[in-house]
């Protein structure tokens, strides 16, 4: 943590030097009355008089005292401390410097302030000198020679992660804390990682204060927050001050959990977290100063990392209302009153059972019939809503959108029948004019507005911003709402159900039943309302969707239809020049005809019916192009495939003869109708046709492309086929997509519209390339029912074989 290494010895270091102890105790002395081997000097960078510090002392004299043959003295000494003021600094380090000047020093513990790492320096004690240094994050500082490196964890901020299961309710978290050097550093840090982590908004600073400060800070934050009590070296004036005395000046207005980063302030008022037993840690540091007293070198020691554990004050939990299920697993509940009932649960337990077994069999037997009766009851009423789910969310699927108006207002008088209601209806909470408007309904209203859409209204717009936060609003009865009095009589009653409907997690309307009583809600018939009214709002955004989709697929392929016919405007024209030449040459011979002295009527006869001829085949090219042109809703026809291919192929021909290629149509037999838009699935004939061709315009032998049509797995094939280049393997999976095209001048549209219109028909296509080279088409489209009936007629009459 910054500069200075560790919470945990900011507090266990935030302590004194042990006065107790003599300023240079040595159990080895006693021990041994021989010549002392030196001595173990501690150095801790706070003023003398904290009490914490006896729990580290007695842990590091406890081990040396158990190795009397080591001939050591412990002595503590206080080095760089509430100021950082360099000439305090330097009066300090001249202090001990004449204090232990000649006197052997056998090794040296310091603790958290990294300036330690170079303490044999300012101190003129050589380098052979052992170091044992602990801190938090003490790995993370250069390590010099012959020093022991013990690190330890954040335990603040890790409290606060580990116990944050506890606090469901509690989303800030305060920071209290000294003002000495060592505080701000240790206190801003902890400040920062919580605002990185929980935000900025959520952590409440409270450092920086005076003692008799801090009472009302504590007193006024809100009760979702967690006190983590920090470093508290000195106060904002200066003065020292303890863990302890701000424990006890803020411990009366404490209302919220407190976090602490050891044990020694626990049993005290605050509630625990993920620390260390100060004890422990003094003890590890004992252990590792024998060892390297013993002659381990301490280069040669990796660096310690001691874990934090986690406590709670079980008496703080009941004091704060915190609930023990939610104590994260691991952690040890101390001053835990189990009370009678959990001390004694075996024998009250044995003492019941023994007095009321008679009456309870009884009672059990007589209750159990009524709870088989009950269940009863209610799984045949959960049952019978779960089937109307299941039937209504059957009813919706694969529906047409035509038919989707009449299944709605099918399924809200089902509905409204199985639960016996006035009312049933879909209401949208904002109408083109901003009111309620109801949208489905059972029953229907067919004379306007009536007193119960009225009420309805006015109650979904008294409970509108409820609605729009997803909130369901129960009405037991309208006669409690002041509203009832300007929209209904006063001799009736009724309660309302307002749920809200969710698509997509957007309120887009909202299911109203309405009874003549008070029917008792249970969550799972909630539930399943709320599923059936989502079921239905779903289908009618699905309707909206669908219709919106439908007309920009209609205005897409509209402008691809002009395009198409724009490229293949030669084309049209010398299929509509052929008529009409012969047209006028079928005239002129007429005109010849009539100027003999007796004109053969037999012929006139023939060249009129002649020029009736290429006129009506005039007139269908001038029909076709006009369907083709004009944007209309589609009209899902039986339709004769054969006849679109004829015509696809005679308006084909001479563009494909322009191009250097040419068509070969070969048209299946007795093939069955389809239902389709005839303008669509010309469309998608015509751009198939056009790309074959294109396909083959760089090919030096050009080959005809190839139009069949064939009846296979109950509806008709349509394939066409090109000796072009094929199909790239990269170029395939995306050759439907949307604006997807491998021609520089395409849009890219073509054939993702002609998969649309298959697909909306109930067919599909698909394209592979051919063994022999080339690519090939394949469109399927079902038979229509029309031509499927005929089909199974005429195998019934078919004579067996």
């Amino acid at each position: 943590m910054g500069s200075y290494g560790g919470r945990l010895l900011a507090a266990l270091l935030s302590v004194a030097c042990l006065q107790a102890a003599g300023a240079r105790t040595s159990a080895a002395q006693e021990e041994s009355p021989g010549a002392a081997r030196g001595t173990v000097l501690v150095l801790i960078p706070v003023q003398p008089g904290r009490p914490i510090f006896d729990l580290f002392a007695r842990g590091v004299a406890a081990e040396i005292m158990r190795r009397p043959s080591l001939n050591v003295a412990l002595s503590f000494e206080q080095l760089y401390g509430v100021t950082d003021s360099d000439a305090v600094t330097q009066r300090q380090i001249e202090f001990v410097k004449a204090k232990y000047h000649g006197q052997p020093i056998a090794a040296i513990i310091a603790m958290a302030h990294p300036r330690y790492l170079q303490v044999r320096e300012r101190l003129g004690v050589s380098p052979d000198v052992p170091l044992i240094f602990i801190a938090e994050h003490a790995a993370q500082h250069p390590r010099p020679m012959n020093t022991v490196v013990i690190d330890v964890a954040e335990t603040l901020v890790d409290s606060w992660a580990y116990m944050r299961p506890l606090f469901a309710a509690h989303h800030r978290v305060a920071v209290l804390g000294g003002s000495a050097p060592a505080d701000r550093q240790l206190s801003g840090r902890t400040i920062n990682t919580l605002r990185q982590s929980i935000g900025y908004s959520r952590v409440i600073d409270l450092t920086n204060l005076a003692l008799e400060e801090m009472p009302d800070r504590v007193a006024a934050l809100p009760r979702d927050a967690v006190v983590l009590l920090d470093s508290t070296v000195a106060d904002r004036h200066g003065r020292p001050i303890t863990s302890q005395g701000v424990l006890s000046a803020i411990k009366p207005v404490l209302q919220v959990p407190t976090l602490v980063s050891n044990d020694a302030l626990l049993g005290q008022g605050v509630l625990g977290g993920s620390l260390y037993r100060i004890e422990e840690v003094g003890a590890q540091v004992g252990r590792t100063t024998i060892r390297v007293l013993d002659g381990a070198p301490a280069d040669t020691i990796p660096v310690q990392r001691l874990a934090a554990r986690a406590f709670i004050d079980a008496r703080e939990l009941g004091r704060l209302g915190l609930p023990v299920s939610r104590v994260p697993p691991g952690t040890t509940l101390l001053w835990r009153d189990l009370g009678i009932w959990e001390e004694y649960r075996g024998w009250i337990l044995a003492a019941l059972t023994l007095v009321l077994l008679q009456t309870a069999l009884i009672a059990g037997l007589l209750a159990e019939r009524r709870r088989r009766l009950a269940s009863q009851r209610q799984l045949a009423e959960r049952l019978g809503v779960q089937a109307l789910v299941a039937d209504i969310s059957t009813g919706f699927a694969n529906l047409s959108g035509d038919r989707l108006d009449a299944q709605i207002v099918s399924s809200l008088e089902r509905l409204g029948r199985a639960l016996d209601t006035e009312d049933c209806a879909i209401w949208v909470l904002r109408g083109p004019d901003g009111r309620p408007r109801r949208m489905f309904g059972w029953p229907e209203k067919i004379d306007g507005a009536s007193e119960g859409s009225l009420l309805e209204e006015s109650l979904l717009t008294w409970a509108r911003p409820r609605l729009d936060h997803g909130e369901e609003v129960q009405i037991s009865d309208i006669t409690d709402r002041p509203i009832r009095s300007r929209t209904a009589p006063d001799d009736s009653s009724a309660s309302f159900l307002l749920l809200p409907l969710r698509v997509d997690g957007e309120v887009i309307g909202v299911l109203a039943l309405s009874h003549a009583f008070s029917p008792d809600w249970s969550a799972h018939v909630l539930g399943d309302l709320r599923t059936i009214g989502e079921i239905i709002a779903t289908a009618s955004v699905r309707k909206r969707t669908d219709a919106s989709m439908r007309r920009q697929l209609e205005t897409l392929a509209h402008v691809n239809r002009v395009a198409s016919l724009g490229e293949l405007a030669a084309s049209i024209a010398h299929e509509l020049n052929q008529p009409l030449a012969a047209i006028l040459s079928n005239a002129e011979v007429a005109q010849q005809l009539l100027a003999l002295p007796e004109p053969p009527l037999h012929e006139l006869r023939e060249i009129v019916g002649d020029v009736i001829t290429d006129d009506e085949r005039a007139g269908e090219i001038i029909r076709n192009m006009r369907s083709m042109l004009r944007k209309v809703d589609t009209d899902a026809v039986p339709v004769d495939v054969n006849a679109v291919a004829t015509a696809i192929t005679r308006l084909l021909t001479h563009d494909a003869q322009l191009r250097g290629g040419s068509l070969k149509v070969e048209l299946g037999k007795n093939l069955p109708t389809v239902t389709v838009d005839a303008t669509q699935l010309t469309q998608v004939m015509l751009n198939l046709v056009v790309n074959a061709v294109d396909a083959m315009a760089a090919m030096r032998v050009r080959r005809a492309v190839s139009v069949r049509t064939m009846a296979t797995d109950g509806g008709v094939t349509i394939e066409v086929r090109d000796h072009g280049p094929g199909i790239a393997p990269d170029v395939l999976p995306r050759l439907f997509e949307p604006f997807f095209t491998t021609k520089p001048e395409g849009l890219g549209v073509g054939l993702a519209i002609s998969r649309s219109i298959l697909e909306a028909a109930g067919g599909r296509i698909r394209a592979e390339n051919a063994a022999e080279g080339g690519a090939r088409f394949l469109v399927w489209l079902p038979a229509s029912r029309i031509a499927a009936a005929e089909s199974e007629d005429d195998l019934a009459l078919r004579p067996p074989a």
